[in-house]
């Protein structure tokens, strides 16, 4: 296994609280998996000091959302008190979507993807074209009409 992108003492720093416990041993842990998850949707940066400061920036919110979180819970309720994470906020060392999205762009791997194009079919003379993500068909247009395909 690689060698995480942050040390322990930098996620004290950012929690500024000292581990206590098990923590210790989570944060090893949780700093190990969110480096891999890093380095997969960025880049390998084997030598931690050479990883952007982005990179590391995303491994420590990802190992803090862990720490903090261990459990995953999205919401809590004591009496008349509640909190509750919004459904697209990630748990444990997932990245949320931008994060990805950041080191897609830092790795640049990001912004070209393909599309699948179908041509229109000519059911008697009425062209009809296909709907992304549906069954029905729409006209298209009949033979002469402007724009109708030839």
């Amino acid at each position: 296994m690689a060698v995480p992108l942050a040390t322990i003492a930098d996620l004290v720093a950012r929690l500024g609280r000292p581990l206590v416990g098990e923590e210790t041993a989570l944060a090893g842990a949780a700093l190990a998996d969110a480096s891999a998850l890093v380095r997969h949707y960025g880049l390998p940066w084997p030598d931690p000091a050479t990883a952007p400061d982005i990179a590391v920036s995303i491994t420590l919110a990802a190992t803090e959302r862990r720490v903090r979180n261990p459990e995953g819970y999205r919401m809590e309720m004591e009496g008349s008190y509640s909190y509750q994470l919004p459904a697209s906020a990630p748990t444990g060392v997932a990245l949320s979507d931008a994060e990805i999205e950041l080191l897609r762009e830092l790795s640049g791997r990001g912004g070209l993807a393909s599309v699948e194009v179908q041509r229109p079919f000519r059911v008697d003379d009425t062209w009809y074209a296909p709907v992304a993500g549906s069954s029905e068909r729409i006209p298209w247009g009949v033979p002469g009409d402007p724009g109708a395909p030839r």
